[in-house]
């Protein structure tokens, strides 16, 4: 069988959009002479010479030493041979971004697709009949037609193919075969069909014969297609009468062949017409190049990359666009801008034309209204008129900016480069504040708003301009701040775009002896602090010379410039300095000598007078000659050489004017090197403005663009000797709150020490290791601090600032000592305590809050009461009568009984308040009239009830629980000193009261209990006390706290001596129950298996509400009446009668009486039976519940 011949084709079509324009171009767009390719006369020519600078998957598509001329094509052999990749016809287009740009002319795009089934068979020509064995025919078949009615549509796609194509001889040879046909278009403008060939010899999916026929010739068992692509007629089909539009597919002529002997598979089928409305957007403003070759090059779609020269920007009138894309200038700059744009990398004049475009950049919000409405005028984007210079930029500092950026340095190999340069492709929307930072870090610029308009300050070589000291800063002074040693920096890689490689690359920057000369204490600074990389974005290089002197500036800078200084100043300096300004100061403080101050009146010229004389500044010894600085009354900063005499110092040479009474000046010289800072702020204040500088290294910038400079060691203080001791060193332990818990912490303190800028601080606790620390003030806390003897050291610290703060001076120890004993101190006691009754059951107890913070936070306050009220009133003799209270708890509803209330602290490690000044509160309840006592139960002394884990103690005269102890474990009885308390006591027990309280019915009860307790330890003897009696808190057992007794009740209302259902315990002091049957018990509680409650006294009081019945106006009628109470007293209760209509001589006479009721029965003088009207009154106590 023969190979399958027959493969589908496919065009890749890629538009990209590069980025906004109007762009120069594509670099290598030339003549072999270097000259540009004109893309108005030689257009086809500038796109070849583009491919130069278009890379797929980081491959040239066409190679650099490829010479276009202004006939070359991309067929031409000379080109096709250095073509990287096999494009067949290919097709590539660009346009630059101009605002009138044209579409692509090759390149569509569809916004509309609207697909026609059409799926049947192209007829061929009919075969005469009676053909020969062998037979030559030619001729068309019949044509299939398909119509185009919406005027919109501006191409159709039509697909044919066929199923199979073979033929099959009668010798069983298997052979391929061939199918040709046309295509044609016909207008309804009254004019035939036309053929649609593509142009050139070949199509892009099969062969056209250049006759209008297309071939399909191949062997293939199955499916093959191919589309044809048919761009209408525009100038057609712009007149809507010219529709509907005819397309129509003819099989043409057959090759010879025998008929006969013969099969043949070669049907061709019109599968589908697409009807498409493309986009005819022209992209304006937008760089976009468009790309169209045989997909079979590329498994998948290939990486695009571009080399450009990018967008053309405003530049200054005086400048010239270098090749490399820098600035060069030449002259005055007056100003303003040329008229015509150019392409220029000066990163200055980017960040310009980035501030002042209203497309893409920050144009409508930094142009004034005017400024915009001009640039609506140049296409919506461009501000370009009459000013030409926007008013809210300073361009004078961008031009100077500009000029620093485009000065020739080192490129490192042996070349020059301009110093900065800026090749960026910004491919997404930025913060503006962040992208206008990114685009700064460039240059090293930083803008800032002065005068109602953006400035530019950069780092670069100045002038200093104005001078601070003491005289005229705020009584503050100068403030300090900076960088560890340690956390510097000791190389740095740089990474940056290699336009080369077409990739990312880094450059490695190491700190090494390049930096400093011999002299410098920092030669070992990487011995001394080890390897410390950091990795940083060199934003918009492509140059490695440039990504290195980045490198160079940040390890410099990091290492040299580590220092802010903080100070406010008058008006005077603060509206004359500004960001970016380079000023020197004399701080006194630093120097350890004043040698700065304020001009004073009569100075002339040749002799400035001084607010301060030679021996004031310099002693006996003063400087032959030394650097003078002051300020000028025009605002200028002045530098030079001069001696002193008194208070007069004589310049070198005449100052250009005579300083004013009052300019500040400072003085440099040997031992004291002024200090050099930038300033980064400037921010105006209430009468003040505050100023923020870094320290400043003029040499660097010699440094980074040249290899051979070193920097050398510098002075700038006297300051240098050993600090004074610290005095007044105090400890003091206290307790602090963390989180939801409490700690404690040894409070350090001590007075400042002389030349001290930090301190050590060295604390031990007994015999641990010792810990340091270096604190900036006179204070240190050792958090979390534990029980034990802490010893704490301080020393001064003072900087040997001679070799810049690569050493310290330590003052001699100064040490104290102090016994923590953390959180075992025992909590102090609550202040007072006081009572408010509420009703005749409860009251509530109040007290003010506890001090101790370890009681407030996780700490307890215990309640108890004690029925006395006289005599030793003892914690361990009361019981809690209420549940434990939360540390920070201030009151508490408690039951309202005789006798004292007791509250006590607990901490929160179970420390207890001292038994002495345990605050109390005394009630002593008058006797109730409304009450009457029905019942006493008294189970002490004797006790007859149950026991549960509790025993009657003849010893101790109570009930208390039993100890765990065995009689069989018991090894010497003559050891034992009480068989009744051998082993551990348990930790509850219960008494049961012998009898059940039967009121006979169901009433409301008063319930008072009566319990007085005591606790004890059963084995505390005199003999088993073997430490200092001095050290005993106790000695009675009265601190015996974990032990508790409670009374609780249970109720019927059934027949207590039947089968009552009783309901549960509960605990009570003084209560109203209800029930007929009240059954009692106590229980008895320890948290120490040490201590022992002794219920001393039991018992119970049962009492009944007073209570009063009465009716009024009842008639007795005529004979004896009975009164029924609406609920029966517990007993008989008084009555009283009142009689309403009684004659003289009558009575009455009261029989029956009982706690239900009476009789009652009214009669005359003769002891007849009347009817008269009553009241009556019946007091008792009791209500039966019914």
């Amino acid at each position: 069988m023969p190979q399958d011949s027959l493969n589908s084709k496919q065009i890749a079509q890629i538009v990209d959009l590069l980025c906004e324009g109007e762009i120069e171009g594509f670099p290598n767009a030339v003549h072999p002479d270097g000259a540009k390719i004109s893309r108005t006369l030689a257009k086809e020519q500038y796109f070849i010479g583009s491919l130069k600078d278009v890379f797929f998957n980081n491959t040239p598509v066409l190679a650099p030493e490829a010479q276009v001329n202004n006939n070359s094509k991309l067929t031409d052999p000379e080109i096709k041979q250095h073509l990287n990749f096999d494009l067949g016809e290919g097709v590539f287009q660009n346009e630059l971004g101009t605002q009138d740009q044209p579409k692509l002319a090759a390149f569509t795009n569809s916004t509309n697709r609207t697909t026609v089934v059409v799926n049947t068979e192209v007829p061929k020509a009919s075969v005469p009949a009676g053909t020969g064995d062998a037979f030559t025919y030619s001729a068309d078949g019949a044509p299939l037609t398909q119509q185009i009615t919406d005027a919109d549509v501006d191409q159709v796609n039509v697909t044919v193919g066929v199923n199979a194509l073979s033929r099959f001889k009668e010798n069983g040879e298997i052979k391929g075969s061939i199918v040709r046909y046309k295509i044609q278009i016909q207008y309804n403008d009254g004019g035939g069909y036309s053929d649609v060939p593509l142009a050139g010899d070949s199509d892009k999916n099969g062969v056209y014969l250049g006759d209008g026929n297309f071939e399909i010739r191949g062997y293939t068992p199955d499916l093959y297609q191919e589309t044809r692509a048919i761009v209408l007629d525009t100038a057609k089909t712009s007149d809507p009468s010219n529709f509907p539009i005819n397309i129509r597919v003819i099989r043409t002529s057959q090759e010879v062949r025998d008929f006969t002997k013969e099969t043949v598979n070669d049907t061709l089928t019109w599968f589908n017409l697409v009807k498409i409305i493309t986009d005819k957007t022209r992209y304006p403003n937008s760089v976009i190049f468009g790309h169209k070759f045989d997909a079979q090059q590329f498994p998948s779609v290939p990486r695009r990359t571009y080399r450009i020269r990018g967008l053309k920007v405003r530049i200054p009138h005086n400048a010239t666009v270098r090749a490399d894309g820098s600035l060069e200038y030449s002259g005055t700059f007056n100003g303003t801008f040329k008229a015509a744009r150019e392409y220029t990398n000066d990163p200055a004049f980017v960040l310009y034309d980035l501030l002042t475009n209203t497309r893409y950049g920050l144009g409508s919000y930094i142009l004034t209204p005017e400024e915009r409405a001009e640039a609506e005028k140049n296409g919506g984007d461009n501000f370009e008129g009459t000013s030409d210079v926007a008013a809210n930029l300073d361009i004078y500092s961008f031009q100077q900016a500009s000029a620093y950026c485009g000065t020739l340095v080192s490129d490192g190999f042996g070349g020059t480069e301009p110093r900065f340069s800026c090749n960026v492709c910004i491919k997404t929307q930025s913060d503006a504040f962040k992208l206008v930072q990114e685009m700064c870090s460039v240059f090293r610029a930083m803008p800032f708003w002065e005068a109602g308009g953006i400035s530019l300050a950069q780092d670069r070589a100045e002038d200093f301009t104005y001078i601070f000291n003491q005289s005229n800063v705020t009584q503050e002074g100068f403030s300090y701040s900076g960088s560890s040693m340690k956390g510097r920096p000791t190389c740095v890689s740089v990474k940056y775009f290699d336009n080369d490689a077409r990739d990312f690359r880094t450059e490695l920057v190491e700190f090494s002896s390049q930096f400093v000369d011999s002299t410098d204490p920092n030669i070992d600074f990487l011995d001394k602090y080890g390897y410390n990389k950091k990795e940083i974005v060199a934003f918009a290089c492509t140059s490695r010379g440039q990504a290195y002197r980045l490198g160079k500036w940040f390890l410099y800078t990091a290492h040299r410039e580590t220092e802010v200084c903080s100070f406010q100043t008058d008006m005077a300096a603060g509206i004359t300095v500004r960001p970016g300004d380079y000023i020197k100061i004399s701080d006194p403080v630093r120097g350890g000598r004043v040698v700065s101050g304020r001009v004073t009146s009569g100075s002339t010229t040749t002799a400035v007078k001084l607010d301060r004389s030679d021996t004031e500044m310099f002693g006996a010894s003063a400087p032959s000659n030394f650097e003078f600085h002051t300020i000028l009354p025009d605002g200028s900063f002045v530098q030079t050489t001069s001696n002193i005499v008194g208070n007069t110092v004589t310049p070198n040479s005449a100052l250009a004017m005579a300083p004013a009474a009052g300019a500040p000046f400072n003085i440099g010289y040997s031992d004291i090197v002024l200090t050099k800072w930038r300033v980064l702020t400037v921010e105006e204040g209430e009468g003040v403005y505050s100023i923020t500088a870094s320290a400043h290294e003029p040499r660097k910038f010699d440094i980074i663009e040249d290899p051979t400079a070193r920097f050398g060691v510098r002075s700038f203080t006297q300051l240098g000797a050993k600090p004074d001791a610290v005095t007044n060193l105090q400890l003091e332990e206290e307790l602090y709150e963390e989180g939801d818990k409490v700690l404690q912490r040894i409070r350090v303190n001590w007075q400042q020490s002389l030349r001290a800028n930090e301190y050590e601080v060295e604390y031990q606790l007994d015999v641990d290791n010792s810990v340091k620390a270096i604190v900036p003030g006179t204070a240190f806390d050792i958090l979390d601090s534990r029980t034990g003897t802490y010893t704490v050291s301080v020393r001064a610290v003072g900087y040997d600032l001679d070799v810049e703060r690569t050493g310290k001076r330590f003052s001699s120890a100064t040490t104290a000592t102090i016994d923590a004993v953390g959180k075992n101190e025992p909590p102090s006691n609550i202040a007072s305590l006081n009572i408010t009754p509420i009703d005749q059951h409860t009251a509530e107890l109040h007290w003010p809050e506890a001090v101790d913070l370890d009681v407030r936070v996780g700490g307890t306050i215990e309640i108890r009461h004690n029925p006395r009220t006289t005599g030793d009133i003892k914690w361990s003799q009361s019981e809690k009568i209420v549940p434990t209270v939360n540390g920070s708890t201030t009151r508490k509803i408690v039951p309202l009984k005789d006798g004292h209330y007791l509250v006590r602290a607990k901490d929160s490690v179970g420390n207890y308040a001292p038994l002495s000044g345990i605050p109390t509160v005394l009630v002593d309840l008058p006797e109730p009239q409304d009450l009457e006592v029905v019942q006493t139960f008294t189970e002490s002394p004797s006790f007859p009830g149950t026991f549960s884990q509790t025993f009657k103690s003849t010893t101790e005269g109570g009930i208390t629980l039993v100890a765990d102890g065995q009689i069989d474990d018991i090894t010497d009885f003559d050891s034992v000193t009480n068989i009744d308390f051998f082993g551990n006591v348990v930790s509850v027990g219960s008494y049961t009261f012998a009898n059940t309280l039967d009121m006979g019915a169901v009433y409301d009860v008063e319930l008072l209990a009566n319990l007085q307790i005591n606790t004890i330890n059963p084995d505390d003897f005199w003999d088993s006390r073997s430490d200092n009696i001095d050290t005993w808190n106790d000695i009675d057992a009265d601190d015996l706290s974990e032990t508790n007794a409670e009374l609780y009740s249970r109720s019927t209302n059934d027949d207590p001596s039947g089968s009552p259902t009783y309901g549960t315990w509960e605990p009570f002091a003084n209560s109203t129950k209800r029930g007929r049957g009240f059954q009692f018990k106590v229980e008895m509680e320890t948290g120490n298996d040490s201590q022992d409650p002794v219920v001393q006294s039991l018992g119970v009081t049962v009492s009944l509400q007073r209570r009063t019945e009465q009716q009024r106006n009842i008639s007795s009628g005529t004979g004896a009446k009975a009164v029924t109470f609406p609920s029966a007293f517990y007993s008989t209760p008084s009555i009283t009668i009142t009689a309403t209509n009684m004659a003289t001589g009558d009575f009455f006479e009261l029989s029956s009486v009982s706690r239900t009721g009476f009789t009652i029965t009214f009669k005359n003088s003769g002891g007849t039976i009347v009817d008269r009207n009553f009241d009556y009154q019946a007091v008792g106590h009791g209500k039966e519940i019914t």
